[in-house]
Formats: structure tokens, sequence, C-alpha cells
């Protein structure tokens, strides 16, 4: 007789998808189902497949969770359709049976309270981070209650002098809700780190690796009493990069695309495409098949297992010819499970390999320091120069100086003030880079004892 789950969510959910499946409760053979889903002995678990009886786990019941994700790119003035395309957003949101819809690039306060009414019925629950000028454009749509929610801006991110860029206004971070889905507490992150613009010559790559090493800390010290940890959102990084191994070692996250079991869309993941109108070719004049630098992660404590069954990313809503916008969606459906036994555990990164991305981590951070203070130097130089010029300027009222020209006195004012600013910020910019690397080598000791 099949016994009761302690775990169960709630009633049957029956709630048919897209794809044909029920979706069904752990606690459906209440409701008199005779289809409850059992994992062969052969599967369960790596120990029980070697034929260990003191790591084989049984499994209960499994539920699916489907995640969404895509960067919208949605700046008001400068993305194209941008109208046009949230409305095709909207569409593919409440046509597919999403759970989770994590959205990156909707600046505008308009903007995202269309989406949030359009999509009440989908998503009854929704948050949006702020942070920055104009915001972080992160928010979460979900149908499941949202218990709590944390946001952790990133030090660095950028200047605000590359106004071309724009990056320092948005206020890069990572945000965190908690939901209970299906009656498993899941820690839900999203992000979105700075961009790379030129990958041969990466001005801004040791603030990417910050914003990893900050992002891969906040999941590490807030997800301790979570069961399933998800992570989703644009890395601005390649699947081998730097800053996606420290992401991953450090927090043992999973990409859903290498684990998945099927994949559909382009090849190798890509979500940006050079066949993508809305795209800059050039920027993918060394990746010609595209590359892939927006991600779904996944972990889960033990006793829970979770494995992707499926990952999917395209760019078009059925029955049109518009992209939704110049990133792929990316889908992710997520099997998750109770085991009552866990004797076995995962294998993770080893302690020398860790080692090693601590090392190269703290090379390219030291990389940028070095620029820091070599900025930070410039800017004290000219900072000085001015402020002898207005200080000249001051002495005229006094001793008139003939025949000594003097730059105006407004123009020397305005250089000055530029000049004192970069000079505070490059120094902030060297102290946050010093900080990491001390906290990287306090961390990288405090794992070999």
């Amino acid at each position: 007789m099949p016994h009761s789950s302690p775990h169960c969510p709630g009633p049957l959910l029956e709630r048919k998808c897209k794809r044909g499946r029920d979706r069904r409760c752990v606690c459906n053979w209440l409701q008199g189902s005779q289809s409850r889903m059992r994992l062969p002995a052969s599967q369960c678990g790596e120990g029980a497949r070697h034929g260990n009886p003191s790591a084989r786990m049984v499994p209960e019941d499994f539920v699916q969770l489907r995640i969404f994700d895509l960067n919208c790119w949605a700046l008001r003035f400068v993305s194209k359709k941008r109208k046009e395309r949230l409305v095709l957003i909207r569409e593919l949101l409440s046509q597919q049976d999403y759970d989770l819809a994590l959205l990156q690039e909707i600046w505008s306060d308009k903007d995202y309270a269309e989406l949030r009414h359009n999509l009440l019925k989908v998503f009854p629950h929704a948050h949006r981070f702020k942070s920055g000028v104009i915001g972080s454009g992160l928010c979460v749509f979900s149908r499941f209650p949202i218990i709590d929610c944390l946001q952790h801006q990133f030090s660095l991110n950028g200047f605000p002098y590359m106004v071309n860029h724009g990056d320092w206004f948005c206020g890069k971070a990572v945000g965190l809700v908690k939901v209970h889905a299906y009656g498993f507490t899941c820690h839900v992150y999203i992000t979105h780190l700075h961009a790379e613009y030129c990958r041969e010559n990466d001005f801004y790559q040791s603030h990417r690796i910050l914003q990893s090493w900050e992002l891969a800390q906040f999941i590490r010290h807030t997800s301790n009493n979570s069961e399933v940890v998800l992570l989703a959102g644009d890395l601005n990084m390649h699947p081998g990069d730097l800053g996606v191994k420290l992401v991953q070692a450090l927090t043992g996250l999973k990409d859903a695309y290498t684990e998945c079991s099927q994949y559909e869309g382009p090849p190798d993941g890509c979500t940006l495409l050079p066949s993508n109108p809305y795209v800059d070719i050039r920027e993918l004049k060394d990746f010609p098949p595209g590359i892939r630098i927006d991600y779904i992660m996944y972990k889960s404590e033990p006793g829970i297992a979770v494995t992707c069954q499926l990952v999917t990313t395209g760019s078009r809503l059925s029955g049109s010819n518009t992209p939704i916008s110049d990133h792929e969606t990316v889908t992710a459906t997520l099997k998750l499970q109770r085991m009552t036994e866990t004797n076995t555990m995962s294998a993770g990164t080893t302690d020398s390999m860790i080692s090693t991305i601590f090392s190269t981590c703290s090379s390219k951070l030291y990389i940028g320091l070095k620029s820091a203070e070599r900025w930070r130097n410039i800017s004290r130089y000219f900072t000085v120069l001015f402020l002898l010029f207005l200080l000249l300027q001051c002495s005229i009222i006094v001793l008139p100086l003939q025949g000594v020209p003097l730059p105006p006195a407004l123009l020397t004012l305005t250089l000055f003030i530029l000049s004192f600013a970069s000079l505070v910020l490059h120094t902030a910019e060297e102290r946050q880079l010093q900080s990491v690397i001390e906290q990287i080598s306090l961390v990288g000791n405090g794992l070999r004892q």
C-alpha cells in the first residue's frame, strides 16, 4: 500500500501543458491515480548502479518545474520595435505553461506595469529589482507566492563617463526571490553582468570577474535554508570563461544546457545568433555560429534529486517573423524529486581546480588593479594641476598678473571637478579590487585547510 508523503504540496494539480503532459503533485495517489512514477533500481543513484546497497535511494513521485529566461532588450528610445516585441513576449508567456519567468532589461516602469497587468492571470506574483539610476532591469514572474526577496548591487559596474556603454547607470545586480514550488523551497536568483563589448581588449574583464565573485558569494551565503537553487540571467560570458567557472566552482551550480537529456534549438545552445536582425554581426565575427551567454543553472540539497529533462532556445513566436529580442529565449524543464535516503554525494569541483580558478582570477583582478592605480594617478595629477590654475585665477583679483595667459575660470573649474570625480571613482575601483583579491586569498586558504 502506498505511503503518504510528508512533503505533499497540496491538492492534485492537473494543468495540461502545451506539450501535452499532465503535471501531478507528489500526493497524486490520494486521488486514486494509478500512475505513480518510480525510477527503476538502475537509476536510483550512482552507488546503486554499482551495486552499493548503502547508497540506494528510494524515490518519491516527481514534479516538473518549467523556467523561462530572456534578456528582453527593452531600453526606451534605443531598442528597435520595443513595444511590438514586448507584446510578443507577453503572448509567448501567456501561451506557454511556465512556472517562473525571469526577465532582464525591463528598464521602463511603464513596460513593467504593462507586463504585470497582462500576465496577472498566468503569473499572479511578480517582483522587480530596482537599483542604479535607471534600474537593474531585472524582474521575476511566478505562479507561486513570493515569500521573501533580497538584492545585492555589484560594487563595480563600469564607469559613468562611458555613456555609450551605459552599464554604470543600470546598477547591475543579483536578485533573489524565495518561493515554495510544489512543496519544494526554492531560492531563485536572477542577474545580469557587465557586457563584454570587445573580447580582444576587454577593458571590463576585472569588473565582470568581481561581479562573478560577488554573485557566487551571494548565492553561497543566502541559499543555506533552500532545497532547490536556481540561477538564470545574462552572464555576458562564454561557457568556458573564467567568471562562469568561478560561479560554478563556488556554488556547485550545474548548467542546464550541459546537463539536459534533450535539447531543442541552435547548435551549442547559442543565444546570440548572426541570423537575428537585432544582433550586430561585427560582435560575432570571431564566432560565426553565435555565442552562448544566457544561462539557467540549478542545484539541490541532499535528499532532493533535480535533473534537467529539456532545454530549448529560440527567438520567435509561432506565426511571427519578428524576433522577440536580440537574445534567444532559454527554457528549462527540471524534474524535482525527493529521495528517502541520501548516502551519496554528487561529484563537485576538486580543490586543485578551485585553487587554479582562484589563482587565475587573482591574476586578472591584479591587472585591473594596476589599471585602476594608473588612472587614479593620472586623475590626481590633473586634479592638482587644475586646482593650481584655480588658485592662480583667484590670485589675479588680489595681485593682477600681466601677460600670463590662463584658461577661463569656468573651464578650469569644470576640468577640476571632472578630474576630482575621476580620482574618487578610480580610487574606489582600486579599493574594491584590492578587497576582492584579499577575499579570494582568504577563502582559498580556508578551503585548503
